[in-house]
């Protein structure tokens, strides 16, 4: 029994490290979450891939690799939990939705190599405004 739970997280492990990458945002890209005085309160380099994520909500949502964060405030963004992103009539939305009715999305116009828009709360209460952010696609290095 012992072996199949190795074996289960070594393959589990192995999918992880492995994630498809996106074909529409390819590489990495840098996201900047500010508060509502523009002010940068988490910066997170992310790569986009074509994973399928979990999600309450409906859609097609594909997973988002963080591949580092820093952050001044630790509950402002969950740079920590799963993200997901899709893209949808020219929109680009990223969000923590695997907490049911409890949804963070930053979300805004795909356009080319930036992205720039809002970032609030959605849930069965409405939605709140939280902030803004910025997304541009990191330089080769």
């Amino acid at each position: 029994m012992k072996i199949l739970l190795r074996i289960a997280c070594v393959a589990a492990s192995l999918g992880a490290a492995s994630a498809a990458p996106c074909s529409e945002l390819p590489g990495k890209w840098m996201l900047s979450i500010e508060n509502p005085g523009h002010h940068a309160v988490a910066t997170v380099a992310v790569e986009f891939t074509d994973d399928v994520a979990p999600s309450c909500m409906g859609g097609e949502w594909k997973v988002v690799k963080v591949v580092s964060a820093t952050t001044r405030d630790k509950t402002f963004f969950p740079v920590s939990d799963p993200l997901s992103y899709r893209i949808e009539n020219g929109q680009l939305t990223i969000g923590r939705n695997e907490v049911c009715d409890a949804y963070l999305w930053l979300q805004g116009p795909l356009a080319g190599t930036s992205v720039q828009g809002s970032y609030f709360s959605l849930g069965l209460g409405g939605s709140s405004p939280l902030g803004y952010f910025t997304l541009s696609q990191a330089r080769p290095q």
